[in-house]
């Protein structure tokens, strides 16, 4: 990849429209489409119709962040992110942090990413 894209996910963009691709993010985080929908507090059936929807974008590219700081974090492995994603989590009560991001609320996740990040146990 180029360096100038460092700061997206490319696999996670719509190619004609340029913009970010909510079932393409998806995949690329080993989420279904019911459970990116439930992320972003939007129906599966909204999401397929219209993926890149630009109402869409603010959250994705929210979301696309966090999983940015994952990957400088966990040494660019998607592989680790999506394993991190996907493991229950002991500071979020045994939740996988996905499901912690379910309603498009982030707050607990970025707190966990900014402790990593820190080098502090939460």
């Amino acid at each position: 990849m180029t360096p100038a894209l460092r700061h997206t996910l490319v696999e996670g963009h719509n190619p004609q429209s340029g913009r970010f691709d909510a079932v393409r993010l998806a995949r690329t985080l080993g989420l279904s489409v019911p459970e990116m929908a439930r992320v972003l507090g939007y129906t599966p059936r909204g999401l397929r119709a219209n993926p890149d929807s630009k109402n869409l974008q603010a959250k994705l590219g929210e979301l696309v962040g966090l999983v940015i700081r994952l990957l400088e974090e966990l040494d660019g492995s998607m592989e680790h992110v999506r394993i991190w994603l996907h493991a229950p989590h002991p500071d979020l009560g045994g939740v996988p942090p996905y499901r912690a991001m379910e309603g498009g609320d982030f707050r607990a996740v970025e707190t966990l990413i900014a402790a990593m990040e820190e080098g502090t146990p939460l």
